[in-house]
């Protein structure tokens, strides 16, 4: 069965994956102290900022977000995030990479900004999980099939999670709508020979 679950961030949830993907996660909703663990990497969002960061064996404290992935490690990153965008997305929507996936299926913080008056956004699905973090503004999560649609508003400090392959758009009104989505497992991404370091270099 195909889900969406809304929550608030001032509220205490957990969270734990359902699919065997890729990658497993657990969320962390509210306020967190969290052990970690050298296995995991955890991926924080909170005030302009997102970061990932490998366990330690030690506690730390989340505030709004965090989501465990187990099994996957990666380097220290973190990004500051605002409204300015420099990529295009569907519905005269734009997109930002605060944290790139390293390469094809990794996990990546992204950016989507949705002008205000945005009510045509098509409906669509992804192929992998998303967990999204309402920044700013305020609109409607279009959730469901064409003939049975549930509406959620949204404002800053939602959390929405979106199992793979859930139907579902975001509209708007009189506001413009900043979300920060986790893709669990990204559908594109550096390859072993399709990056910028690869493609820059020329034999002679």
């Amino acid at each position: 069965m195909l889900f969406a679950s809304f929550f608030n961030s001032d509220n205490t949830e957990i969270v734990e994956s359902t699919y065997t993907d890729l990658y497993q996660y657990k969320a962390y909703i509210g306020k967190h102290d969290i052990v970690t663990n050298t296995k995991s990497s955890y991926w924080f969002v909170d005030q302009n900022i997102v970061s990932c960061m490998t366990g330690q064996n030690e506690n730390i404290k989340s505030n709004i977000l965090c989501v465990e992935i187990f099994g996957y490690t990666p380097e220290h990153r973190t990004s500051t995030y605002h409204k300015y965008t420099d990529l295009p997305y569907i519905n005269g929507c734009s997109s930002k990479q605060l944290i790139p996936p390293n390469r094809l299926g990794d996990p990546t913080w992204q950016m989507l900004y949705i002008p205000e008056h945005t009510s045509e956004q098509e409906h669509h699905i992804h192929s992998t999980t998303r967990i999204v973090y309402v920044a700013k503004g305020y609109g409607l999560s279009h959730v469901g099939t064409k003939n049975k649609v549930t509406l959620t508003e949204l404002h800053p400090g939602k959390i929405i999670i979106l199992d793979k392959m859930v139907p579902h758009h975001f509209s708007t009104t009189d506001s413009d709508l900043l979300v920060i989505p986790l893709h669990i497992f990204s559908s594109v991404g550096s390859s072993e020979q399709n990056h910028p370091m690869f493609n820059g270099t020329h034999r002679i």
